[in-house]
């Protein structure tokens, strides 16, 4: 993790995820031209049809700080010019923004992953308030590096981006849902964390899963499934597991007709 990425930020928690922004963005990217060109030409060009320029300008500002699009994160723009649907590429953003957003992600892998697992069914914006008063006392050293209305304000922001990725919906009091990954998504994960971990109980026990709302024997379940549909090949002998996935790597996955 880089310094940026250690970062409390609640400006991306305010701005929210601009989920189809994001996504038509990418659909009329170069891949051929280099970041900052394409970030001229949006900017110049208003591609993406943005309602004003002042709009546009701070959208695109969140989307360099989100993303490395010229690392990891690219693989993001590759599958949606590859057609994947929104639906299917949803949880893959994700993924991708939860990895330079430390705020975004502790606070669904941990705070949010272990209210659900409690059973709690419904929550409003003030328990997430006294979770960020303890986040920001840790890490900035006291609770009044924020004015209260910001904590409001990134609370409401980040119950928000629940409900756009599907975790949770309603207005103000939020209710979980009965989330499931798709496979196309699951898969494309499975991909990514084995490039990352290079060890298949490091992937089915990784924290990653809990953004998704899913415990590490709910990913071993899935991976059986698969396995009997011939997507992939796992087996499970005792405490050893092995995993064989569709691709060689992430790229590959990404590229292929498998997807």
């Amino acid at each position: 993790m880089n310094a940026k990425d250690s970062e409390l930020s609640s400006n991306l928690a305010i701005r929210g995820p601009f989920i189809e922004e994001t996504y038509r963005t990418f659909s009329n990217w170069e891949l051929k031209e280099s970041t900052s060109q394409n970030f001229k030409r949006i900017a110049e060009t208003n591609s993406i049809g943005a309602s004003s320029q002042s709009w546009l300008t701070k959208f695109l500002q969140v989307l360099k700080r989100r993303y490395d699009l010229t690392g990891p994160d690219k693989r993001l723009i590759e599958l949606v010019q590859q057609g994947w649907h929104l639906e299917d590429w949803r949880p893959a953003q994700l993924w991708h923004m939860s990895r330079h957003d430390e705020l975004l992600r502790t606070f669904i892998t941990e705070w949010l992953f272990e209210k659900h697992q409690a059973g709690i069914v419904i929550i409003t914006a003030d328990p997430v308030v006294e979770y960020l008063h303890g986040v920001v006392r840790a890490k900035l050293g006291s609770v009044d590096a924020w004015k209260e209305n910001t904590y409001r304000r990134v609370a409401n922001g980040l119950l928000k981006i629940a409900v756009e990725f599907h975790l949770m919906r309603g207005r103000t009091n939020k209710e979980f849902e009965s989330y499931r990954l798709s496979e196309r998504s699951f898969i494309y994960l499975l991909h990514s964390l084995m490039e990352r971990e290079q060890n298949t109980r490091k992937v089915v026990e990784a924290k990653d899963w809990r953004l998704f709302m899913m415990k590490s024997n709910e990913v071993e379940e899935e991976l059986l499934r698969l396995h009997q549909y011939g997507r992939l090949h796992f087996e499970r002998a005792g405490s050893l597991l092995e995993l064989t996935l569709p691709c060689e790597d992430t790229n590959e996955y990404v590229r292929s007709a498998v997807v």
